[in-house]
């Protein structure tokens, strides 16, 4: 079992953590001496630094190696940091080893190779643009990944509930949608509303872009008698047979791995449906609304 109670603890700062702003507009060679900055530069005894010094040391990397220009900013050339343990909306300021996961179109094995060697944070280095799609939108396109260089990308995001018990999600962020836990929270605060606003019959539900199981698994927890899961994604399937199994569900359910198009189901009390940001659904909510009672578009 993982151990999430200690992992949410961890993201505290100790009483010693002294936090450090860093101008984000202005070029990181104006700011700093990149001489001073090694591995243990302004680490708290707790083993923690702040991170806007974490985020400076791996940039300064990137400039001395031609990844981005003199004039680098934090703001505008960054990589996209991500936390290898999220918890709700609780952003860490004070970054400890082996935690963070790097996104850049323009990464190279060797520079990944520097960034994990020389800056302590670093869990893994992945090469790709946040603005790709990463997973499959639809059946007519190929499943989309971000390239490891280097590392492990396995990432926990947990949610709070108004259930007053947490949903755990376990990922690899090269093969799933970048989502934070703060927008999955958000979406099962939404469902729960509908559901408590609606009076909905918990008989069947289908969670029908089911990705890693977030809704599918809320709607369980919530008292249907039976979820149906479904993704087109077979990555996203034995996810979700994981995160299944890390939130104690054990029936309850059947999974399908279809284009819901082609799913085969006769009736539902509730369908909900999170698509990827900005495709036409049309199609698919016409479908929805046959096959359902109620259909809720996430």
């Amino acid at each position: 079992m993982l151990d999430i109670e200690d992992r949410m603890d961890s993201l505290n700062e100790c009483e010693n953590c002294r936090d450090v702003q860093i101008k984000k507009f202005s070029p990181l060679k104006d700011l700093i001496n990149f001489d001073d900055y090694d591995g243990d530069y302004m680490r708290c005894q707790c083993g923690k630094r702040p991170l806007d010094i974490v985020m400076s040391h791996i940039l300064k990397i990137m400039i001395e190696n031609g990844i981005v220009g003199e004039k680098a900013t934090l703001r505008r050339n960054s990589p996209v940091p991500l936390s290898d343990f999220y918890f709700s909306s609780l952003n860490p300021q004070f970054i400890q080893k082996n935690t963070l996961i790097l996104l850049h179109p323009d990464f190279t094995p060797e520079v990944a190779a520097k960034l994990m060697d020389e800056v302590p944070e670093v869990k893994c280095v992945l090469k790709g643009s946040p603005q790709n799609v990463v997973g499959q939108l639809n059946r007519d396109s190929d499943i989309g990944h971000f390239e490891i260089l280097e590392g492990d990308d396995t990432q926990i995001n947990v949610m709070r509930t108004l259930l007053d018990e947490k949903i755990i999600l376990v990922k690899n962020q090269s093969r799933h949608h970048i989502e934070v836990a703060m927008t999955t929270e958000e979406k099962l605060l939404r469902l729960h509303n509908y559901l408590d606003n609606n009076g909905i019959k918990k008989g069947t539900a289908i969670d029908g872009m089911c990705g890693l199981g977030a809704l599918g698994i809320y709607m369980l927890k919530y008292g249907f008698e039976k979820v149906i899961f479904n993704d087109i994604n077979p990555e996203m399937i034995e996810a979700l047979k994981n995160n299944l199994e890390i939130n104690g569900i054990g029936d309850g359910f059947e999974i399908h791995n279809q284009a819901f198009e082609d799913l085969s189901v006769e009736h539902a009390d509730l369908c909900v449906i999170d698509a990827f940001p900005g495709q036409d659904i049309s199609d698919i909510q016409e479908k929805a609304e046959k096959i359902a009672d109620n259909v809720l578009i996430i």
